[in-house]
Parts: structure tokens; C-alpha cells; sequence
């Protein structure tokens, strides 16, 4: 998949100046892939590097990012986090999802005996929109999402035609995450999945064997390496089909870190902190996700926020309606995190890009985002493919910049294209 190109062409001269097309070239998404690797320490990625991880560095280098989210604020176990990441809630409180318990469920327990009221989740709106779901986990435990939302404990489909009370079309479950994900892609390609879920143990596994150790070499460094394998074979599965490539965005995080063997205190950074990396059509290429989201999301540092900070963090709890924004629904109903669906994955193009004459050239200027690198580059004729580069790496910083061209005086006419990246 090519990154994400975002470029504006003008027509203009030294007198005049009007815009011709505005294009960013994103396509929709028609189908979302969330991962949650179980136990990755993003910290364990970059000391890596891409040399050994070359498929988590390409979502990183084609889509946005950031190694410094936060998983929920009082459980960093696997089940509580997990349905945090599918629900959109925190666990505790009144708009919590309220499950504590990291065991395999009771017989007959479900997400709304527990919390005593419905708990809608991603695949609640997926499936009631018609689209087909897949949930393909490596722990027992998950049997809660497939018990949950079946075809006796899922919420009548009030949306449109009624698509039945079962949530997820697919659901397997078995801990070798090779067959996994070889299910997982015949199942995509023969059912073409919507929506599918996948969960990966084999980082949790080890690190709870071995220990959270990310110098190179160790256990749990060598199976990083393992997922990234993993990983490699959803990307190829998208490269591979007409029917997915440019249209399937995928979604990667973690439940928790971990440090020794245990992850089980919430108040630890190296536990706390997780990935959270979005890939596909309309998301900026090699973008910071804090960067993009300046204005509605706080990079905490060391920190450890609350749900109640003034400023939140990138949370794994995002995913649900991250996806879900994705492939054009609303968010889950009763989700708190990301519930406007505002977290951004790419960078708006400027609504004004206008030139003024200061004397025999031509002044371009536009508004910019902070830290974000743009490019002006200009053209006499459309029919012709090789764009000139006036200036480039022009550093934004949230105000207006100017550029001249001095080129303009022989030149009766010129396009313009403004290129923006990281």
C-alpha cells in the first residue's frame, strides 16, 4: 500500500490565482482488521528496529501512530482491557463496562449479567449495519465476546433490516496463533469479513515465562519478532487480493506492557504504556499521532492520566470507534472513549492557499499545522508529469506561512501543488 498522499493543485499567475481541483486521494475503507497483540511493550518494537521488524516499521512508516498510548486507567490485565478495546468504556463507574475478572467466564456469564444492563460493543454496530464480523482469539478466556453478543444475549438489531441477535459471524479460538491467522485469512478472503478481530498471546506468554525483557535477543524479544511475522502475513493477505488492497485499514495495539513477569500493577510506566498504530487508505503516511491530534489528545510522557485529566491520552480503548469511524459508522452506544470519534489519522488540507504580488514575484502563503512538514512544488504544464520544487521541508507552525516564487515573470501561468508530510 502506498502512504497516504495529500496535495492541493492551484492555477495561478502573477495577477490571479484559482483554485483547480483539491484532491487527497484517500479512498474509503470497506473493511478494518484489529489486532491486539497481547503483552507488547512498545519499547520492545523500537529497540528491535526495522531491520527486525520490518512489518510493524511499515505500518509505522505508511501509516500513523504512536508508541506512548495508555491502556485503562485501574486494569492492565488481558480480559478487563480487551473489553475495554471492543466496548469503548473504561472498566470502572457508572460508563464503565464493569469487568474485573481475567478468568474464563462462568457458564451463562455474559458482559450484561455482569454489569447488570446491555454492553454494546464494536460488533453490536457492525453487524446491525449488515456488515459480516470475525472474532479469532488465542485465549479461552475470549469465549465472553462470542457468549456475550450470540444469537441468545445479543440486543434485537434495531437498525434496518434485521440482521439477527448474533454479533460476530466468526468465532474461533486456539492458541496456536500461526493456525490462527491462517484461519483468520481464508476466512477474510472466502467470507470477506467486515470487521475482524484478532488476538495474539504469544508476547504474554512468554513474558509471564521469561520475563518483559527487550534487549535484543532475549525471550520475549525473540517473539516480537514471531508477531511481526504474524502481522506480515494480514499484510500480505491485503497486498495480495484486488478486493482489499487500498480499501482494508488495519488497527494494532496492546492490552498492557509488563515488566518481570507480572503486569498486574497499573501504576508501572513500562506496564501502562502501550502501541497504537492505524494503517490503511486516508491515513497520513509516517504520522505522530499526538502531532495529528494537537488540539484533542495530550502526549502524557511518563505520565499515567485519569479519565477525568483535562487533557487525555491515546488510549487502546480508542479501537472500537476508531474502526468504526473507519468504515463510516457511528460510534458504540455507551462508548466514553473516542465516543465523537474525533481522534484524527490525518492531517485536513488548508481551506485557503491564496498568492499576493510584492513586486515581480509571487508570494504564496497557507495556514499550517504545527510540525508538519510541507512542500511547495509548481508546474507550467498539467500534461506534463515532472513537478518543480520551490521549497521543501517548510516546517509548519500553526500560523501562516509565505514562500516566494521568483520564478513567476516569464511565466504567463503556473500551478501550484502543496505537499504535506512528517
Amino acid at each position: 500500500m502506498k502512504p497516504a498522499q495529500h496535495d492541493l493543485i492551484y492555477w495561478g499567475s502573477v495577477f490571479s490565482l484559482m483554485t483547480a481541483a483539491i484532491t487527497a486521494y484517500a479512498q474509503p475503507v470497506q473493511r478494518v482488521i484489529h489486532i491486539s497483540v497481547d503483552g507488547l511493550r512498545p519499547d520492545a518494537i523500537t529497540a528491535l528496529g526495522p531491520t527486525n521488524l520490518p512489518h510493524f516499521y511499515r505500518m509505522r512508516a505508511e501509516g500513523a501512530f504512536t508508541d506512548n498510548a495508555r491502556s485503562d486507567y485501574d486494569y492492565t490485565v488481558t480480559l478487563p482491557n480487551h473489553v475495554t478495546q471492543l466496548t469503548g468504556r473504561g472498566v470502572l463507574g457508572a460508563t464503565g463496562h464493569g469487568w474485573t475478572n481475567n478468568t474464563d467466564p462462568a457458564a451463562g456469564q455474559t458482559l450484561t449479567t455482569n454489569k447488570g444492563s446491555y454492553v454494546a460493543g464494536v460488533f453490536d454496530v457492525a453487524h446491525d449495519h449488515g456488515l459480516k464480523t470475525g472474532e479469532f482469539a488465542s485465549k479461552s478466556k475470549f469465549s465472553l465476546f462470542a457468549t456475550s453478543w450470540n444469537a441468545t444475549n445479543g440486543q434485537p438489531d434495531a437498525i434496518g433490516p434485521d440482521n439477527g441477535r448474533n454479533k460476530i459471524d466468526v468465532y474461533v479460538n486456539t492458541s496456536d496463533t500461526a493456525a490462527l491467522v491462517r484461519t483468520l485469512t481464508n476466512n477474510v478472503s472466502t467470507l470477506l469479513l467486515d470487521y475482524t478481530f484478532l488476538h495474539l498471546t504469544d508476547p504474554d506468554t512468554v513474558g509471564h515465562s521469561s520475563g518483559w525483557n527487550v534487549t535484543p535477543g532475549s525471550p520475549y524479544s525473540d517473539v516480537i519478532k514471531t508477531m511481526d511475522a504474524r502481522l506480515g502475513m494480514i499484510l500480505d493477505l491485503i497486498d495480495g487480493d484486488p478486493r482489499f488492497i487500498g480499501s482494508t485499514a488495519v488497527i494494532l495495539t496492546a492490552d498492557h506492557g509488563g515488566t518481570g513477569t507480572d503486569h498486574s500493577n497499573a501504576t508501572l510506566r513500562e506496564i501502562y504504556t502501550v502501541p497504537f498504530y492505524v494503517w490503511g487508505p486516508g491515513v497520513m503516511a509516517g504520522a505522530d499521532l499526538y502531532v495529528l491530534n494537537g488540539t484533542n489528545r495530550l502526549n502524557p510522557g511518563t505520565n499515567r492520566p485519569n479519565y477525568f485529566a483535562s487533557g487525555q491520552p491515546v488510549r487502546n480503548g480508542e479501537a472500537a470507534n476508531v474502526a468504526l469511524k473507519l468504515l463510516g459508522l457511528e460510534p458504540v452506544p455507551g462508548s466514553t472513549i473516542n465516543a465523537d470519534q474525533n481522534l484524527a489519522l490525518t492531517i485536513p488540507l488548508p481551506e485557503l492557499f491564496f498568492a499576493f504580488s510584492p513586486g515581480i514575484n509571487l508570494a504564496l502563503s497557507f495556514p499550517t499545522v504545527s510540525n508538519v512538514l510541507y512542500d511547495i512544488q509548481s508546474i507550467t504544464n498539467l500534461n506534463s508529469i515532472s513537478w518543480d520544487n520551490l521549497a521543501t521541508n517548510l516546517v509548519g507552525n500553526g500560523g501562516i506561512l509565505t514562500n516566494l516564487d521568483a520564478s513567476t515573470a516569464p511565466n504567463p501561468a503556473r500551478f501550484y501543488r502543496l505537499l504535506l508530510h512528517f
